[in-house]
């Protein structure tokens, strides 16, 4: 099967989430995209960091078979990735980010890391494993995959930080009014 956006090497994955874990965590302050790129390389904020991992090329137009096997293969890549960092540190669990698709809160009301993952449209299920050592003490990680709509790259992500990551009970993100017919 032909590779649909940037290689994907499991072992360069795990060792980018390593070297995010060995950077230490802002404690307070606005978030931040990681300096020396016109691109996003990163993200950092109160207490976390947040960086890309892989990203299929973009789709424009309806989806079909190519779309299709980005689909495909940004799951599997999800799942080489996952299954490695459960070996490493034990099983995962899922956290949602349901409650952010559906609420309209503000930035203020959402824990960082989830407004800067809401920012880029990134709504993939968390899989979280934590706490797990680091240089700098106790940390959570997580990585996800999402697109934010059909035309963009499919991208995976992965995050640190000081605090355990939890759901965001949808009773905590105000829902804004159904639009009327």
């Amino acid at each position: 099967m032909k590779a649909t956006g940037t290689p994907f090497d499991v072992t360069e994955a795990v060792a980018a989430v390593d070297a995010l874990l060995a950077r230490p965590l802002p404690e307070d302050g606005p978030t931040r995209w990681e300096p020396g790129s016109e691109s996003w390389s990163g993200s950092y904020g109160a207490g976390f960091r947040l960086a890309p991992l892989w990203e299929s090329r973009a789709y424009v137009g309806v989806p079909g078979p190519e779309w299709d096997t980005a689909q495909e293969e940004a799951e599997r890549y999800f799942a080489e990735l996952t299954g490695a960092l459960d070996e490493r540190w034990g099983p995962h669990r899922e956290v949602g980010m349901r409650a952010l698709l559906l609420g309209d809160a503000d930035d203020e009301s959402v824990p960082p890391l989830f407004a800067e993952l809401r920012a880029f449209g990134l709504y993939g299920e968390l899989m979280v494993w934590g706490p797990v050592g680091s240089p700098h003490g106790p940390r959570w990680v997580a990585v996800s995959v999402g697109q934010c709509d059909e035309d963009a790259p499919h991208m995976m992500v992965a995050a640190v930080t000081d605090v355990p990551i939890q759901d965001v009970p949808i009773e905590d993100v105000p829902i804004g009014e159904l639009p009327t017919g």
